[in-house]
This record gives structure tokens, sequence and C-alpha cells, in this order.
């Protein structure tokens, strides 16, 4: 298990927002590792994992401000089951998940969380 820095923007929620955003951090060759978006009423709001942070950062405050986040990234099989192995690990632990997305990686997948207890993740997680 790692951590990884999840980087927090609000977007206005209209067309060609997200294009300009992923097209301004390809321009200054950061990759985009995952990318979670959600509405809130007029707005988007974009949790994004990059392969270069700071980079990320200097270069989204022309759109917004630009928050960062610390977040769990846990490495399980693609299978069924295999994130709700987590959630019940978590729950019975007494860990809120505040959000959680994933991306599949082939036999693997990429599970990036938010909780309330990081420290008692990281070891129950482990």
């Amino acid at each position: 298990m790692e951590t990884a820095l999840q980087l927090n923007i609000h977007l206005p929620n209209r067309p060609g927002t997200l294009a300009r955003m992923t097209d301004m951090l390809r321009a200054a060759e950061v990759n985009i590792e995952a990318l979670f978006c959600e509405k809130e009423s007029d707005i988007t709001l974009v949790h994004v994992i990059v392969n270069d942070p700071e980079t990320a950062k200097i270069v989204l405050k022309e759109i917004n401000e630009v928050t960062a986040t610390e977040v769990l990234a846990v490495r399980i099989k693609n299978k069924p089951g295999a994130i709700a192995h987590i959630a019940r690990m978590c729950a019975g632990a007494s860990i809120n998940i505040g959000h959680i997305y994933a991306t599949s990686l082939g036999k693997e997948a990429m599970v990036y969380l938010s909780v309330d207890d990081p420290e008692k993740a990281k070891k129950l997680l482990k």
C-alpha cells in the first residue's frame, strides 16, 4: 500500500472545462494516473492523481484554487469482491471511507480512498 497526493479543483459544470484542464496538464507533460469527477450543483469537483503534483498545482491554479489531500493507494486483485473486502475491513475497524475510486490495471486494480483515520487504515490495509 502507498499514499498518493490527490489534487482537488472546482470547475464550472459546462462543456469543455474538463477538456481545458486535461489539455493544460498534457501541455505541462503531467500524466493523469486517476481521475474522478462529481457534480455539485453548477460546479464539478475534480479529484485527480498525477505523476507530478507540484507542476500540476501550478498549472491548474490558472483555472481555480487547487487543494491537496493525501489518500491511500491500495493495489488489489481485479476480481469481484476485492473492493468489498477493503470496505468490510475498514468498517470492522471503525474507519470511515470518505470517498473511494478505482482504476483497473489488467489483472490488478488500484483503489484510491480517503479515510478519517489514515494511520490506522495504513496499518490495516498493508
